[in-house]
């Protein structure tokens, strides 16, 4: 029987486990742990992320001559610190031309920020911030980060964050095949169309057969409805719970972090009342690589990574190996659940059929889990969880708080191998993000393997290659530690608002200089290209004019706009990553704090700042994917957006849109 605890402190995190891999000839189930004796936690309040305190700042001049700068530093600081009753010095420089100034003690983040707007009061100063503490991996704001200890503990964690230093898995495909997906807002934005792969009305609940519709409608059964002696069970809502882990929204001051919180996933639905069959699965694994099923449109966003946390007690199916060697042959890597039946994997399908990556579950001391499977099946082991003695050490996801159907979304503790799949999965989409296109799932295995550490308590029946660990899989393969670019401003030299200047010609680039666009191309032989130009604002932006700039941002397109509404001009910037970045403006020719503002822009060929374009007084940002339909992305005036909309189709007949 399956034991569920209600746990206070959140709004609802609940201890959910269940029957091991039921493996009938035909139907799997979600690979839940035998619950054993759980034991309820007492109520315990979750802390959010602690504030970040800093003693330094780091403030720029706008007359940078030696001497002036100088003093126009000590004095601006002398005036800031006298209102907060401390003392201030100025310490050093900085390569980027600011400098630092310490006080004689620490402000809390919003004292901090007080003194940084103090200091940009002074008319000779042009920008000031706090000069924030860096944590090795800093752990990000998500309200519930510090229960995840399978992401971050260092004994029996994943050890995530370091990884988070390379990438966060922008621009990666995850694919989810299990009982579908429900609507949750730590969530929702790393959802990509899915599609529902159920044949039967009465098994997916949703009054047809297949449809583009990955929603959970439910699972729960009745007593004996699966089979003569089967025990009722609530509605399990596995699929989002294994999303979650995957990619939940990070750092958004909310629920918790995915191990890729960048990536998308991809819903697809094959588990429905009492299980899912096996040719359901096997087209859904076919699907989701990209391939042809009959009546079944073509999926738009292959998957790079498969996750399967499900299977039954039985040898691999000709029908399973099939659908696995279609995907791998495709270049996605699919991830399996070992089982939870605590017998050898070979025992287990699909954990035992060939081409994939079966993960087993280990504790959070770092030993294997009780009820995982084991041996020579085993390709590598990740956090799956062992609550027999505390819920807490369970892994927390996303979730729904129905019984039956939908209802309050919420966040549970669950257990077994298929809460250490998606952990793989999560990595995997870290690793194909770092590399690229050219990384082939044997050669993610390999990495995953050689990457691996051994389990601390050890494994004697075998736990494969060992834990995965994401950081020191990030050191060896996600190349160097990305720089977030940063512009070049060149002032208006002569005061004319027209001046030249001689900016580096980097193949595929377009320069956006003030309003201007300088075509991109490659241009004499010495790499440089001279262009002419009105400054705006008495600057002008040259973009492409350093060479991690230029080399970041080698297929984007920069735009200019107000987009934040503090009156200042803003630049928008995609990398080649697809992240989109903005770069507040100061209003005198340098920058604020750059900051992510979107993912997945890749997709798009074309993008503009037209300024306000639905009449809302808001600057907005229209644009062209690669079907050719155009996008509106209304701006919400602060440097976010509202609900993208479609505004047209067939634009991909257009060589380029301005606006």
């Amino acid at each position: 029987m399956v034991k569920k605890y209600a746990q206070q402190s959140l709004r609802f995190v609940g201890i959910a486990t269940a029957a091991v891999l039921i493996g009938g000839g035909f139907a799997a189930q979600p690979a839940l742990a035998d619950d054993g004796n759980i034991l309820p936690s007492a109520p315990q309040a979750l802390r959010s992320t602690p504030e970040s305190s800093t003693d330094q700042f780091i403030v720029g001049i706008k007359d940078n001559s030696v001497q002036a700068a100088r003093v126009a530093v000590e004095e601006a600081a002398d005036n800031a610190a006298s209102k907060l009753g401390v003392s201030a010095q100025t310490v050093r420089d900085v390569a980027t031309g600011g400098h630092v100034v310490k006080l004689d003690e620490a402000l809390s983040a919003s004292e901090a920020e007080k003194f940084a707007e103090s200091l940009r009061l002074d008319p000779n100063v042009a920008y000031a911030e706090p000069d924030t503490v860096m944590h090795i991996a800093a752990a990000p704001n998500d309200t519930y980060f510090n229960q995840q200890w399978d992401l971050w503990e260092s004994q029996g964690g994943l050890r995530t964050t370091g990884a988070w230093d390379y990438t966060r898995g922008e621009g990666v495909v995850v694919a989810v095949v299990d009982t579908g997906i429900t609507r949750h807002s730590d969530l929702d934005a790393n959802i990509l169309p899915g599609y529902d792969m159920i044949d039967d009305a009465a098994d997916a609940r949703d009054g047809d057969g297949r449809d583009p519709d990955p929603t959970d409608m439910g699972d729960w059964v009745s007593a004996n409805q699966c089979a003569d002696g089967s025990p009722a069970e609530d509605s399990s809502w596995h699929g989002t719970h294994v999303a979650g882990t995957i990619a939940a929204v990070g750092n958004n001051n909310r629920g918790i972090s995915g191990v890729a919180p960048g990536a998308k996933i991809l819903p697809v639905r094959a588990l429905g009342v009492c299980g899912g069959y096996t040719s359901e699965i096997a087209d859904s694994i076919v699907w989701a690589a990209g391939g042809v099923v009959s009546g079944v449109p073509t999926n738009p966003n292959p998957a790079k990574v498969i996750n399967l946390s499900l299977g039954g007690i039985k040898a691999c199916s000709a029908t399973y190996q099939n659908a696995i060697d279609f995907a791998h042959n495709a270049g996605a890597a699919v991830v399996v659940s070992a089982g939870n039946s605590n017998v050898p994997a070979s025992q287990a399908s699909p954990a035992n059929c060939q081409n994939v990556i079966t993960v087993a579950a280990s504790t959070r001391s770092g030993a294997k889990a009780p009820y995982s499977n084991y041996g020579d099946a085993v390709d590598v082991t990740a956090p799956g969880g062992d609550m027999r003695s505390d819920p807490l050490n369970g892994i927390l996801s996303t979730y729904n708080a129905g019984t039956t159907t939908q209802a309050e979304t919420g966040y549970y503790f669950m257990q077994g191998t298929s809460m250490a799949a998606p952990h793989v999965s999560g990595l995997a989409a870290l690793l194909f993000a770092a590399e690229g296109g050219s990384l082939t799932p044997a050669t993610l295995e390999q990495q995953l393997k050689d990457s691996s550490r051994p389990l601390p308590a050890g494994c004697a029946p075998g736990c494969g290659a060992g834990l995965v660990d994401a950081t020191a899989a990030l050191i060896a393969y996600g190349g160097n530690l990305p720089v977030a670019p940063s512009p070049v401003v060149f002032k208006d030299l002569d005061g004319t608002a027209k001046d030249t200047f001689q900016i580096p010609a980097v193949k595929g680039v377009e320069y956006l200089v003030g309003s201007v666009v300088v075509p991109a191309g490659v241009y004499r032989a010495n790499g440089t290209v001279t262009v002419t130009a009105r400054a705006a604002k008495d600057y002008v932006l040259a973009v492409g004019a350093t060479t991690s700039w230029s080399h970041a941002f080698s297929s984007a397109r920069i735009k200019i706009t107000d987009f934040n509404g503090d009156g200042n001009s803003d630049v928008l910037a995609r990398d080649t990553n697809g992240v989109l970045w903005l770069y507040p403006g100061n209003g005198s020719g340098g920058w604020l704090t750059a900051k992510q503002i979107g993912s997945g822009w890749n997709v798009m060929t074309s993008i503009e700042a037209p300024g306000d374009f639905n009449g809302d007084g808001k600057a907005d940002v229209i644009a062209r994917d690669g079907k050719g339909v155009l996008w509106l992305y209304p701006g919400n005036g602060s440097g976010g957006w509202l609900t993208a909309k479609q505004i047209g189709s067939g634009w991909n007949v257009m060589t380029s849109i301005e606006a």
